[in-house]
């Protein structure tokens, strides 16, 4: 992999304009320092803004989706990238937003090479559990959990270095972010506050993933900078003990229901309470996630620099429901549209303007999908139609109707405290990261996918 600084790729239209666009802000920032150094840093507080427009963030998601179903996820890759510098390229501190200069080309390499890697390592397992008696190829139970259990580091191993390659590729003002080594510490780590987590009932999840967000937080740089995370996990506890009330609600509900199962009532009412708590506790996991990024924010340090968040949960809880409404109906309402103009598409090239024809049409279409040779072409049209109406028109609408309102909230409601030191930062090291979050697209835990 080269260096990202080396100039801009001519195969590569995007990236070409953001180095240029680079250039040009870094030779105005030369020529008059008060461009950065103005009032907003000079007082120390600065808050980030989130700029970018709807349409425009649509049709891109429309057209690399429908691209990744058109080349069966071959351009999955690409889409990531284009989407990340989209946002990004959103998300502007002091007018100047951060960049995102990772290439498709990066990620499909690391994909292959990780895939490589990852089948001959379960390979291996495999042939070790083989001279041991058990073959997962036979379906023994054991064999299969043992080979599970062997793949569960690479999960968390793959998660910190798809964060690192995320850093790597990231920069603001021309100053690159970065993360330390650190995956095979991030996955011991993360086994063991598991095992605490799994043997005290899920009661240290909160500590779990404080510890490992204050492990990758003190391993991030902006330049050389250094983030540190400061806080408890006990800050975290107090909001994750309501959801063992809602899980006391569905308990409480299904003992009822055990109980007195002959009663009509009792199962009616005892249907009503599990309801409610089945709500209660997806809206208490959702303010838990609001919670635990404002809390790790509102605790973060940045050299001499502070951060604040004030987000509150039920923002972020409405968008979500709402934005889910409005994403099923905006779909429905397309695939009926779209069906609608290929039924009469068909028919106008098929010539069919009357029942008897559309009879004999179906009498035709059964004998050809009949024949497999036949029927290939056809199928391949309606599945290539049917993914995209079902991956890549919801995923489009998601983006605007929830990813995009969730990260300007997210992103507007913090603040930089004594900001003037950012601008003391020094370039650091290019970090090749030539694995490029591979493990992650192979194993599905991609950090970045959702942005």
């Amino acid at each position: 992999m080269t260096d990202d600084t080396e100039g801009p790729k001519p195969w590569d239209i995007e990236q070409f304009r953001g180095v240029r666009r680079h250039a040009q802000r870094k030779a105005d920032w030369e020529k008059d320092r008060e461009l950065v150094l103005d009032a907003s840093y000079r007082t120390g507080k600065v808050a980030p803004k989130f700029d970018t427009d709807g349409p425009s963030l649509f049709w891109l998601a429309l057209k690399t989706a429908c691209l990744t179903v058109l080349t069966v996820g071959f351009y999955r890759f690409w889409m990531i990238t284009r989407l990340r510098r989209h946002y990004w390229n959103a998300i502007r501190i002091q007018g100047d937003p951060l960049e995102y200069t990772g290439t498709g080309l990066e990620k499909i390499l690391g994909f292959l090479v990780a895939i490589i890697i990852l089948a001959v390592y379960l390979g291996l397992v495999n042939i070790g559990l083989t001279f041991l008696g058990m073959s997962f190829l036979s379906n023994d139970p054991l064999a299969m959990n043992i080979s599970i259990l062997a793949a569960m580091p690479l999960f968390f191993y793959a998660a910190y270095r798809a964060r690192r390659y995320i850093m790597a590729r990231t920069r603001w003002r021309g100053i690159r972010f970065g993360m330390d080594h650190g995956a095979w510490g991030y996955t011991g780590r993360a086994l063991w506050y598991w095992f605490l987590t799994i043997i005290t009932g899920g009661l240290l999840y909160p500590y779990m993933q404080f510890k490992l967000a204050k492990y990758m937080a003190d391993r991030t740089w902006f330049g050389d900078l250094k983030f540190h995370q400061n806080g408890s996990w006990v800050g975290l506890f107090a909001y994750w003990v309501w959801l063992y009330i809602a899980l006391g609600l569905i308990g409480l509900a299904i003992w009822g229901m055990y109980a007195d199962r002959d009663n009509p009532a009792t199962t009616v009412v005892a249907g009503i309470i599990a309801f409610v708590g089945y709500i209660s506790l997806f809206v208490m996991m959702m303010r838990y996630e609001v919670v635990v990024f404002r809390y790790l924010w509102s605790n973060r340090t940045l050299g001499e620099a502070s951060f604040e968040n004030d987000i509150a949960p039920g923002k972020i809880i409405s968008v979500y429901l709402v934005g889910t409404l409005l994403v099923a109906i905006c779909t429905i309402l397309i695939s009926i549209v779209v069906l609608l103009l290929a039924g009469l598409a068909a028919a106008f090239v098929l010539g069919i303007d009357n029942i008897s024809q559309v009879q004999e049409f179906d009498a035709v279409l059964a004998e050809s999908m009949a024949n497999p040779m036949q029927s290939i072409p056809t199928i391949a049209v309606t599945a290539a139609l049917l993914y995209i109406i079902l991956f890549a028109v919801p995923f489009a609408f998601s983006q605007i109707f929830i990813t995009r309102p969730i990260l300007q909230r997210k992103a507007e409601a913090m603040v930089i405290h004594d900001a003037q030191v950012l601008t003391q930062s020094r370039q650091r090291e290019h970090d090749h990261a030539a694995e490029a979050g591979g493990f992650a697209d192979a194993l599905g835990v991609d950090v970045g996918a959702g942005f």
